[in-house]
Parts: structure tokens; sequence; C-alpha cells
């Protein structure tokens, strides 16, 4: 027999239900089906997974060429330094780069070294296929992993749409394994499956020996401002005028399957839709076009002033109107409030854990609690994607730090345990979705959430409510028993 090219290292503890899964994996392909969809729960070791059942097909001298795709640059490094410590044998390219490295210079660094691939970012597989520098025929096994992302954004036409840099990978008749949190709504993920036609295959299931984590979800921290208020509800106004607006163009023409996501009337091919079937003429699309761009605009605009560095509105033609530049002159209230609950879960000596969905938001907080509670470099961590070292800025608030202020920069790939901690959640995340990834990174604790009175209010409190009966259905308790988890 010969000796086996890759394998775990004695720092793995393989356990029974990933031989379970990499079987199944192992006997999809066996049985005909080219793409593998594996959704398990966090902490469930889907990496491990993956790079067992490559191991299994290296040794089987199926594969000897495969293209690993993770979501972000900054994982890369991360990922593959610890696939090689679990796994003997893992030769692998980290995300090169066509300014650094030729093609050819790639080409023979895999052919020559014996690698047994390339590990991209999701961007980098897209620009390589674009200029045809690689296609299906150079790798025999793809892995993708935090694969979530894989179909994105509902288009009332066609359901789900595959994600623009990984668009054309369903057309590849390469062996695939996809790799996504359990937590993905089954609905999208049928979807995903659906895309890669009849030659695939979902493994999903909770695995249940797996550790329960505990999660206390506290009812929203609520901060009034009038100040605010009069801004936002502005805005707000002028943002369902203009719906309003659109929805009777929409009627007007029988248009039927936008109404829920008006942003993609923005679309040259809805827009050329609308035209050759609904007879909308060029004047009304224009129309459409404009009123659509104003509500997008309106969007951002809401979220820049809510969430933008204040000395950044202080330089804004924002800051000419009388109640925004009455609003720079005083306290920032949700900041203040922060201020104190953090004093709070610091009294008690928890850890805590901060998240802004914007950079600048971070920045202003890390600023400000450094401020205002008198705090050393080592007591408060920043992490926004923007610098090289963030993995090490984050062994250092594992091991002795006490506040760690992020972006959704770590929501995949990295584990933040808390063990007695809180996570409190500064600004409403793009998505519930993405908000699960980062709750199942903390691995259990308190979550808090910070909201402005008003249209904030309203929307933390649905995402309260929808992590608790996610939580509750996850644990297998009825929702409404218990309005902690």
């Amino acid at each position: 027999m010969s000796e086996k090219r890759c394998g775990p290292t004695d720092r793995v503890e393989v356990r029974d239900y990933q031989i379970q899964v990499v079987n199944e994996i192992l006997d999809s392909f066996r049985n005909g089906k080219r793409n593998v969809f594996v959704s398990l729960q966090q902490g469930s070791g889907k990496t491990i997974i993956a790079l067992l059942a490559l191991c299994n097909l290296v040794n089987e001298g199926y594969v000897n060429s495969v293209l690993i795709l993770i979501p972000r640059r900054i994982l890369v490094d991360q990922w593959v330094t610890k696939a090689q410590e679990m796994f003997y044998g893992l030769g692998l390219l980290r995300n090169p780069t066509l300014s650094k490295m030729r093609i050819e210079q790639i080409r023979g660094w895999l052919k020559h070294t014996q690698a047994l691939g390339i590990v991209m970012t999701d961007q980098s597989y897209q620009r390589y296929i674009r200029k045809d520098y690689f296609s299906e025929s150079d790798f025999d096994l793809v892995i993708v992993d935090e694969a979530a992302d894989l179909v994105v954004a509902r288009d009332f036409i066609e359901g789900f749409r595959m994600s623009e840099y990984l668009s054309g990978l369903e057309k590849w008749q390469t062996r695939k394994i996809f790799l996504l949190p359990y937590h993905v709504s089954e609905k999208k993920i049928r979807a995903m499956v659906s895309k890669f036609g009849k030659e695939s295959v979902l493994i999903r299931r909770i695995i249940e020996d797996l550790p329960t984590f505990h999660y206390t979800v506290n009812d929203p921290i609520v901060i009034g401002d009038p100040i605010i208020n009069t801004f936002v509800d502005a805005l707000d106004e002028y943002y369902k005028r203009i719906k309003v607006n659109v929805n009777r163009i929409l009627t007007k023409y029988s248009v039927e399957g936008y109404r829920e996501n008006l942003e993609t009337l923005l679309n040259p091919k809805v827009l050329e839709k609308l035209k050759k079937i609904y007879g909308v003429d060029d004047e009304t699309l224009e129309q459409i076009k404009t009123l659509i761009t104003k509500y997008i605009l309106i969007q951002h605009l809401k979220k820049w002033f809510l969430y933008s560095n204040r000395e950044e509105l202080s330089r804004s033609i924002l800051a000419s109107q009388f109640e925004v530049n009455e609003w720079l002159r005083t306290e920032d209230k949700k900041l203040d409030k922060l201020a104190e609950v953090v004093r709070d879960y610091l009294s008690r000596d928890y850890k805590i854990y901060i998240f802004s969905q914007y950079v600048s938001t971070a920045e202003l907080i890390e600023n400000y609690l450094k401020e205002k509670l008198n705090l050393r470099d080592r007591d408060i961590t920043l992490i926004t994607g923007l610098v090289e070292d963030q993995w090490s800025r984050l062994d250092v608030f594992k091991r002795a730090g006490r506040i760690l202020v992020t972006t959704p920069v770590l929501d995949k790939g990295a584990d933040i345990p808390l063990r007695k901690g809180v996570a409190i959640i500064f600004t409403p995340p793009s998505s519930i979705e993405k908000l699960f990834q980062l709750i199942g990174r903390i691995r259990g604790g308190e979550i808090t959430f910070l909201a402005y009175k008003g249209s904030e209010e309203e929307t933390m409190n649905n995402v309260a409510e929808e992590i608790r009966r996610s939580l509750a259905e996850a644990s297998g308790e009825k929702y409404g028993l218990d309005r902690f988890i």
C-alpha cells in the first residue's frame, strides 16, 4: 500500500460525526454527484471535515490539484496556517497576486513544488477567471469555505442570484464542496443547490453532542434624542413618499414582484424587461431610476448621519442644517450611554465585545471610550480589517484584553469565546444572518443592544426577537416560555 500524501496530524481530534459526514461526501461523489453542500452549526469543525475529504481523495488518486475559496483576504493566511498545523501534506499557495507574480510563475510553482493547490479569495477567483488564467480543467476539486454568500440579495424575478464573485462556478463540472453554517435559512440553501443543478446534494443537520452555549438576549437599551428623532423622521417621511410614488408607477403598468426590493429596479436588465414586457416608456424609466437613486441615497444619508464620526459630519454639507449643527454641539447621547453600560460591565469583570457595522463608528467608539473611561491601550482593542496584524491583536484580547471593538470583519473565521462576557450591538447589522454569524463566534454570553428611540428602536427590537426565536428553536425550547435564552 502506497504511503499517504495527506492526512491529519496528532493535533487533530477527529470525531465520529465528522467521519460520518466525510463518508457521506465521498459516497456522494462516488454516486455521481459533483456538488456537495455541508450545512452544520458553528463549532462542528466543517473545515476539518472538508480537509479530511480532500486528503481521502488525494490519497485515492482522484485529486492532484485543489482550489480553495475564502471570502476575505485577511482570512487566507490564518486559514492556511491552521490547515497546515492540523494536516500534513498540504502544500498550498496563498492568494497569489497577479501584480507580483506572473501566471507562468504561479503555474510553475504549483508544478515543481508538487503543491496541492491554491487558496484565494472569491474576488481573486473572479479576476483569474475573467482573464482566462485558470479554468475548471486546472483543478480536480473546489472547496468553498463560508459559502453563505454564494447566492445573494433577493431578486424578485429570478429569486436568489449567484454572487458576482463566484458567478460561473456553477457551470464547472469539477467536484465541489461548499461549507456553510446551519443558521443560514433552508430556503436560501435550497436556492444555492438549485443553481448547481441535479448533480448536487445537501448534508444538513444539527450535531447533538456539541457543547451547548448559553445566551441571554437583553431588551434593547433605548436612548432618547429629540434632535436625532427630528432629522431621522424627516428622512423617513421623504423615504416613504418616494416609495409611494414608485409603487404608483408600478401599479399603473401592472408591474408586480419588485415592491419589497425597489433597488432591483436600477438593474439595467430589469429596466429592459419593464420596457419590453410591461411597455414602460423611456421617460417613465428615467423617472423610476431617479426616484430609486434618491431612495437609496436617503438610506445611506440616514446611516451616515447616525453612525459617522462627528468630525466628518462637521465638514459636510449636513452641518449647514440648523438641527444638525445644534446636534453636533451637544454630547453624543448614544456614546455616553455606551460608556455607562461598558463601565457597569467592567465593574463586574466582564469581557466586552462591541460590534459596529461601520469602520468610522468603530474608530469613534474606541477613541471615546479611551477618553471617557480613562482606558489604557492594552484595555481596548480595535479590529476593522484595515491593518495586517489583526489576528495577533485578537490573540492579545483573548489572553488579557477587556474590550474588543470590531466590525463585520470577524463574522467569519474567528472564534471569540467570551465565557463571562457581553456582546454590545451598537449599530444594526446589515442582516440577521450576519448577526447570527457574529453570535456564533462569541460562544455564549449576554447580548445587549443600544438603539435610538424611534425607527432604530423598532429595528433592534425586531432583531432581538428574531435572535431569541432562533436560539430557542435551536435549543429545542418552545418560543415564548422564556424571554431569555
